[in-house]
């Protein structure tokens, strides 16, 4: 049982680890998937951001004036082409791909280095204007570089950037490509994930209906593996209670030849008698193995009467209360404080979960067992307690004392021969009466079982 257990927790935590695991790698796959779409839509804003700065920029000086003439051959349909280009007072020979629309703002911008370079803080308004109708962009700024000489020729990188931000590509501005900007973005912390609310919110949900599937799964497999532990010693303890009254009788009944032999009638009618009383007490353990086993509600059906509350409360203590000279000297003390005189339940079984709860307190109890019953009238109807002087209950068996076949751990009390159904029958009974039952205990100070009958049950 010990390792069945082991190895389901082993199970369990395998398992809840993989669908962790899996969601985590799911979870990072998809911050990177976002994260890359931001760095695409960022490429695009600065791509575009460009474009409006040099267009601005060449508004300002009242448009660029280029002249360009083919060096290539006029039937050439090949997809680059050598150009050469004259500003005012400079000369160029740029070769130019004919499927980048770019290509006029590029020559612009080889024309306009020098004479209007671009202008980074404008260039920066625009690309964080663009960005920030998608993305809650902190802050963003731009580095003007050299290609040729591989250096920085100025940024407008402000003093207080954070070191989270993420990079543009580097986005080339004129048609030699000798000059270049990289834009620079810094992210809020939250700003990715945030655009991934769903589908963190799916992941959690999935973990834990994953996780909480296989620790219910678990704690299933492990109660049944109890219940069947308790079951089966439920039926040692039968076996064992069987075995008695069988085994008597059969030694008295194998004498009866020998004794009618002698002619010895006295012996003969005696261990008859003796058969009688021991087959007796099989058919009582018997009886009582079905009343307690039957404890399925939808299966009870009740044959409701007037049961006289003094009747039944001086039967119990007639029938239970033992002489002085006794082994287990037995004190029953009744206090009925009720305006009630009959109770309208089922004769058999009701008496059945009265001899239950007092049969245990004489069983669970040292040599001399004090036992009150208690009948009074509480706001919700009425209230039966039984207490007795008792071993009493820990506050762990507590929690299972009314599950089928459950027998407490501790010693003093596995001596005691028993089903373990006796309280799951009561605890049926009672709730099939329209009440309910609860127990106060402590180890070594006895135990009260109190059941709330509600007045629309009472006779």
């Amino acid at each position: 049982m010990k390792f069945k257990h082991t190895y389901i927790q082993i199970i369990i935590v395998l398992v809840s680890t993989l669908i962790t695991l899996n969601q985590t790698v799911w979870i990072t796959n998809m911050y990177s998937l976002h994260k890359k779409e931001l760095i695409d839509y960022a490429n695009r804003s600065a791509s575009q951001a460009i474009f409006m700065e040099i267009a601005e920029r060449g508004e300002s000086i009242g448009g660029v004036k280029v002249f360009s003439t083919n060096l290539s051959e006029p039937n050439d349909t090949s997809r680059y082409v050598v150009k050469r280009v004259r500003a005012e007072d400079t000369t160029y020979v740029v070769t130019i791909d004919r499927q980048d629309p770019s290509s006029m703002y590029k020559i612009a911008q080889l024309v306009l280095k020098d004479e209007l370079p671009i202008d980074l803080p404008k260039l920066n308004a625009f690309f964080r204007k663009e960005l920030s109708e998608k993305y809650a962009i902190k802050n963003t700024y731009f580095d003007y570089l050299d290609l040729k000489n591989k250096k920085v020729i100025k940024s407008c990188k402000p003093e207080d950037i954070s070191s989270n931000y993420l990079q543009t590509d580097t986005i080339t501005l004129d048609i030699l490509n000798n000059i270049a900007v990289v834009g620079y973005i810094e992210v809020p912390n939250m700003a990715i994930l945030n655009k991934m609310g769903y589908q963190l919110a799916l992941s959690v949900l999935l973990i834990l209906i994953g996780v909480g599937g296989m620790i219910y799964l678990g704690r299933s497999f492990v109660l049944q593996w109890k219940l069947e532990k308790l079951r089966q010693e439920s039926v040692n303890s039968m076996t064992h209670e069987f075995k008695r009254p069988i085994s008597s009788a059969v030694a008295m009944v194998s004498l009866i030849p020998f004794y009618i032999e002698k002619n010895d009638i006295s012996k003969v009618v005696a261990y008859a008698d003796n058969t009688i009383i021991e087959l007796n007490k099989l058919t009582a353990y018997t009886e009582r193995i079905q009343q307690i086993s039957n404890n399925e509600k939808v299966n009870i059906v009740l044959n409701r009467s007037k049961i006289e509350i003094e009747t039944l409360v001086q039967s119990i203590q007639k029938r239970y209360s033992s002489p002085e000279n006794s082994e287990k000297k037995v004190h029953i003390q009744t206090n009925i404080d009720t305006k009630k005189k009959s109770l309208f339940a089922d004769v058999l079984h009701f008496s059945n979960v009265m001899d239950n709860l007092v049969e245990n307190a004489i069983k669970y109890s040292n040599k001399e067992v004090d036992i009150n019953i208690e009948i009074v009238d509480v706001n919700e109807g009425i209230k039966i307690s039984v207490k007795d002087n008792g071993l009493g209950i820990s506050a762990y068996d507590l929690k299972f004392i009314f599950d089928r076949f459950y027998r407490s751990n501790r010693k003093e009390l596995k001596r005691k021969t028993g089903f373990g159904l006796g309280l799951t029958y009561v605890k049926s009974m009672v709730e099939a009466h329209g009440g309910s039952i609860s127990v106060i205990s402590r180890i070594n100070e006895g135990s009260e079982f109190i059941i709330l009958l509600h007045e629309k049950y009472e006779a």
